[in-house]
């Protein structure tokens, strides 16, 4: 799980796909790597998605690809033999994280709540998604999270962020890592096939990430 971690940690971006059509999904994911965040997490929507996820895992191993809204263990072990790199569940279920331990395959469940922190930390897990972010408390929350019980667990947080509102959370010391479709949704970018500036999105938020982090801004 450590690659993962240390790839976020050092991005502080997951850009996630919604929907892609099929000729423009590698270009998207290579748009990523160009733009410095070779990451990517798949929503698990339907038929497409799952095409997109083997396609990527299949043609670009240098891209880290996870599949996100994983709801059970029978979607998770297909995603899995798809090629995903990691999981994403939008809550905790017990049995896909226990499939994902077993196997050794990273997994963000989905944890707002302390008990359903304490519930990962049984798993050894200290990395969880927190969805959606600003609904449920947003730094007000997180801060009496880390500040009280849980001072070592990170969260990748999710949910409704776009390029202005993500920027924020990341001067919280314990946010590893945002996730959204904004490098994709700004300009239009994927729906136009303007790869260039999916590119450009990217980097601009990752270079907004940089200064936060660095104490510029």
């Amino acid at each position: 799980m450590s690659e993962l971690m240390d790839l976020l940690k050092l991005t502080g971006i997951c850009p996630i796909l919604v929907d892609s059509e099929p000729d423009s999904t590698i270009p998207a994911a290579e748009a990523l790597i160009q733009g410095g965040v070779p990451v990517m997490e798949i929503l698990m929507r339907n038929e497409a998605s799952k095409a997109n996820l083997k396609k990527i895992a299949r043609e670009l191993p240098g891209l880290t690809v996870g599949a996100g809204t994983v709801l059970n263990v029978k979607q998770a072990k297909e995603v899995i033999d798809l090629g995903a790199k990691f999981i994403v569940m939008p809550g905790f279920q017990r049995e896909v994280v226990e499939l994902c331990v077993n196997r050794q395959i990273p997994v963000l469940p989905g944890c707002v709540t302390p008990t359903e922190i304490m519930m990962a930390l049984d798993y050894g897990i200290n990395v969880v998604k927190f969805f959606p972010v600003y609904q449920m408390g947003g730094l007000d929350t997180l801060a009496q999270l880390n500040g009280g019980p849980f001072p070592n667990v990170q969260f990748v947080v999710t949910g409704g962020l776009n390029a202005t509102n993500f920027l924020p959370l990341m001067a919280h010391k314990n946010v590893l890592a945002a996730g959204g479709d904004w490098m994709f949704a700004d300009y239009h970018a994927l729906t136009a096939r303007n790869f260039k500036q999916i590119t450009s999105n990217i980097r601009k938020s990752l270079n907004e990430v940089m200064d936060i982090r660095a104490g510029n801004r």
